[in-house]
């Protein structure tokens, strides 16, 4: 567990063998449902809602409507959004934005919550139902297919070729992860360390590597 975020040249993504759950989605108003495709279980905790292509006809009349999330006795809106493959699994995408890159931009296009279910360790944080909350994530997965076993809510199960992101040196799973993130206005110090230069209270050896400081800017060079 490293605790930090990680680059894009840290990601290790192949692909591996997995399985696709396909779960389903009863409506909050009643009888019916809609079954949803899904390779990680587990995240359907933070779903905020579920996405269908707008131009798919079979779940055009449903859009607007609610479905009553399993498990998390919440009621989520199935929302329309070009996005989704209608081809793919059911054409019906559970849209988890805190914990999927794509998700989290279809979250921010319907303006949807953003609910983070895990903490830095990858358990079930406090944000989920009590009875999954400090589970590791793939204990986590267990319990909820479980549960969702247990109430009839599996439809049915795929093999599935997927792609997994690892950690080029954890070789663990990686996890989409939201976290606050910090900027810092440089003009101020950049202006406070060019006075300096130039009033001579910092000088470099050789002089060459001082550099211009014309326009408010000091530039420095680079060996090759």
């Amino acid at each position: 567990m490293l605790l930090t975020a990680l680059s894009d040249l840290e990601v290790q993504a192949h692909e591996e063998d997995g399985q696709l759950w396909h779960v389903r989605y009863p409506l909050a108003a009643g009888a019916g449902h809609v079954v949803v495709a899904t390779t990680r279980p587990e995240t359907m905790l933070g779903d905020a809602a579920v996405a269908v292509n707008p131009d798919d006809t079979r779940y055009q009349p449903l859009v607007g409507k609610l479905v009553q999330l399993p498990l998390a006795e919440r009621a989520i809106p199935i929302i329309a959004d070009a996005y989704v493959d209608p081809a793919f699994g059911t054409g019906c995408l559970k849209v988890t934005p805190a914990h999927d890159f794509n998700d989290y931009e279809i979250g921010q296009r319907h303006h949807l919550p953003l609910i983070n279910i895990f903490t830095p360790r990858a358990t079930l944080a406090d944000t989920v139902p009590e009875r999954f909350r400090g589970l590791e994530r793939f204990e986590a997965r267990k319990r909820v297919l479980a549960e969702l076993q247990a109430a009839g809510l599996i439809e049915r199960i795929e093999k599935h070729r997927l792609v997994v992101p690892r950690g080029d040196r954890s070789g663990a799973v990686l996890e989409p992860y939201l976290t606050d993130q910090w900027y810092v206005k440089i003009a101020p110090l950049a202006a406070a360390a060019i006075a300096a230069v130039e009033q001579g209270r910092t000088r470099f050896v050789p002089e060459g590597w001082r550099g211009p400081t014309s326009n408010g800017c000091a530039t420095s060079r680079t060996g090759a």
